[in-house]
């Protein structure tokens, strides 16, 4: 892909680039200079659309990937799983509302108004420990590392010990979740 430096926009400690590679393929990517991670919602052809979580090379986790075959479906989850830590909620506003500029450019939408992006539940917990509590009582089931948003569930990365190689990642709904 070719990126073009003129779509490089900063929002303080964050950018938000576009790189193109042809006139139905792109990506935007949000990238934090904080935590050292992006986001990527890449179009690769009509109707597919993935969206890849890149953490820090310190951290040692592997890349979250989502598929979607819906645009709405792939930018409100880019969206919702953003880098956030330390950043201003304004400019956080302000960098949300060009992605989808350069989202709706990108797939030749009419602009977007009246829009509102609220910020979900434990945005800004992605990559930090959480802990997973039952919903009938305080019993704790697993914790982990929060890794991203998918609709009313969260996905974690469970501590080894608490769980077999194949369950490793594993789904809650968000309301069972709490910051460590």
């Amino acid at each position: 892909m070719i990126l073009m430096d003129e779509n490089i926009t900063e929002f303080g400690n964050m950018s938000v680039l576009l790189h193109s590679a042809s006139a139905t393929s792109y990506c935007i990517e949000w990238f934090s200079k904080m935590t050292g991670a992006s986001i990527i919602l890449t179009r690769t052809d009509t109707s597919k659309y993935l969206v890849t979580r890149k953490w820090a090379i310190g951290r040692e986790l592997e890349d979250v990937l989502s598929e979607f075959s819906r645009a709405n479906q792939a930018i409100i989850h880019f969206l919702n799983n953003v880098d956030i830590a330390k950043i201003n909620e304004k400019r956080v506003a302000a960098a949300k509302l060009h992605c989808i500029n350069l989202f709706v450019k990108a797939e030749g939408l009419r602009s977007i108004t009246n829009l509102n992006l609220p910020k979900p539940r434990l945005q800004d917990a992605i990559g930090k420990k959480v802990v997973v509590k039952s919903t009938l009582g305080n019993c704790e089931i697993a914790t982990g590392l929060l890794l991203q948003l998918v609709g009313n569930q969260v996905e974690i990365q469970v501590n080894p010990n608490q769980a077999d190689n194949k369950l490793l990642r594993q789904k809650f709904y968000s309301r069972q979740v709490s910051i460590c």
